[in-house]
């Protein structure tokens, strides 16, 4: 499990220009929330932000969220569940967090990682990765950054299901057909190329489909 720490300061006060005058304050806004929570309003120090998103965009992290609020500090632990950025400056603009509790479990998407490079490749064949992330339950001390498979060995035609993928102690997928593919190897998908047919046979292919008349006697 890979846990970070992070501090926020509690936001009083909502809205499109409240949120520009923070941005403009290299603040980020953002809320909490969880099951049986009230959604709380808080915001972040932009930069300490950005070094905690270039982690945990590369996997699932756990937070110890240090919540400010005037005098008092609240220390929780979340989850990140969506990040919103400016389309034109790809800038982040704000995020959410879910609140869980570190003794019960909850539901979290974990990413699906590849490692090695599949035999079929030498025969000219195809990765692809069909699941690429897979909702689990779990406690929050059990939460994998990460889940891992090995595709060396797989070569064309072959695939690997959820019932291949290793998952830790005390994780538990929600997806009950083991038989989901995960990832495969398939060989390289040719299209067939139809030739014109020279211009004098289309020609008189279409003269030979249509009868002339027969013509009168006189």
């Amino acid at each position: 499990m890979a846990m970070m720490e992070l501090t926020a300061v509690r936001r009083h006060g909502s809205g499109k220009e409240g949120a520009r005058k923070l941005l403009s304050r290299g603040k980020v806004p953002g809320i909490m929330y969880g099951k049986g929570l009230a959604t709380r309003s808080i915001e972040f120090d932009r930069r300490d932000l950005e070094k905690f998103l270039s982690v945990a965009r590369r996997g699932t992290v756990i937070v110890r969220m240090n919540v400010q609020d005037e005098a008092e500090g609240k220390e929780s632990y979340a989850v990140l569940k969506d990040v919103q950025t400016n389309p034109r400056t790809d800038r982040v603009i704000h995020v959410d967090f879910y609140e869980v509790a570190f003794g019960k479990k909850f539901r979290i998407e974990v990413p699906i990682r590849i490692k090695g490079k599949a035999a079929g490749i030498e025969q000219g064949g195809i990765v692809e990765q069909v699941t690429r992330s897979l909702e689990v339950e779990c406690l929050p001390a059990n939460v994998p950054e990460f889940l891992e498979m090995d595709v060396t060995p797989l070569e064309i035609g072959d695939s690997l299901h959820l019932k291949d993928v290793k998952f830790p102690e005390g994780v538990q997928p929600l997806e009950k057909d083991m038989t989901t593919t995960i990832v495969s190897v398939h060989a390289p998908r040719v299209e067939e190329v139809v030739s014109a047919a020279p211009v004098e046979e289309a020609a008189a292919a279409e003269g030979a489909s249509v009868a002339e008349p027969a013509e009168k006697e006189k």
